[in-house]
């Protein structure tokens, strides 16, 4: 394609992309009319699925209940999500420097992933309590492996005809990094971001769940235990707010870090 045939393309490109959150739009509209149809059918009780309109009452009656239990929910999702990062960087650099110590360390974050989280969170609340800490390491555990694998794989993307174009100019191995290794693993590392961003919400609330004072799994136990099934809706509703707009701060952070790729998508 030349370069003409770009210019004309990209105003086409540009439409479709301003019509995707009129889409969004309309799906999320299809999704809730849907919901409310079947929770009007007479062999639904609210119990069993509660109607949008009741979920939303739940959620504004008990909005600044909700707003404090999501406010210690999202420290443990941001402070895990942060832990995790820089000790991914961390090992991935490590990996990187040495092959063979790279593939053993691999094999070892492939094996830690085949354990159930739900089998993890009750041993790290014996070591470490019910407190937050407890919540912070649970989430860590939970957005480790796909930083550190994104990152990881971002560093075999390097081409080794940099690297000694590098090295015959002198370049250090700080140097190498900043200049080669750092542009061309900060996709992947914001891939792997996404991804965590998703599943720390998920690892605070079910370190929640297992045990804690304070949080949306603890504000979802006991609505689930007092049987009032709107207020269990709302919270669900709240937590895959709060994973969405995490993961649109960490989108949004990688697009400016990484202004190539969105010129190369356009």
């Amino acid at each position: 394609m030349n370069q003409r045939e770009r210019q004309i393309s990209r105003p086409g490109r540009a439409a479709r992309r301003r019509r995707v959150p009129g889409l969004w739009l309309a799906g999320v509209i299809l999704f809730v009319g849907l919901w409310q149809v079947v929770s009007l059918l007479p062999n639904v009780p609210p119990y069993v699925l509660p109607s949008p309109v009741a979920t939303l009452a739940a959620l504004l009656s008990d909005g600044r209940l909700i707003a404090s239990h999501l406010l210690a929910t999202l420290l443990a999702a941001v402070g895990g999500l942060a832990v995790a990062t820089g000790a991914a960087l961390l090992v991935a650099t490590v990996m990187n420097a040495s092959r063979a110590l790279g593939e053993v360390i691999y094999v070892q974050m492939v094996l830690s992933q085949s354990v159930p989280l739900i089998a993890i969170a009750p041993i790290v609340l014996i070591w470490f309590g019910l407190g937050a800490f407890a919540k912070l390491v649970i989430v860590s555990f939970v957005c480790f492996f796909p930083i550190a694998v994104s990152t990881y794989e971002g560093f075999q993307t390097v081409q080794t005809e940099q690297l000694d174009l590098l090295e015959t100019m002198g370049a250090t191995r700080w140097q190498c990094y900043r200049h080669v290794f750092v542009p061309a693993t900060l996709p992947g590392i914001f891939a792997g971001l996404k991804i965590a961003s998703t599943y720390s919400v998920l690892g605070a609330v079910v370190g929640e769940w297992l045990g804690g004072t304070k949080g949306m799994g603890i504000y979802m136990t006991r609505a689930l235990q007092s049987f009032r099934t709107e207020r269990l809706f709302a919270a669900i509703l709240v937590v895959m707010l709060a994973s969405f707009c995490l993961f649109a701060c960490v989108r949004w952070v990688g697009r400016r870090l990484n202004p190539w790729v969105e010129r190369r998508n356009v």
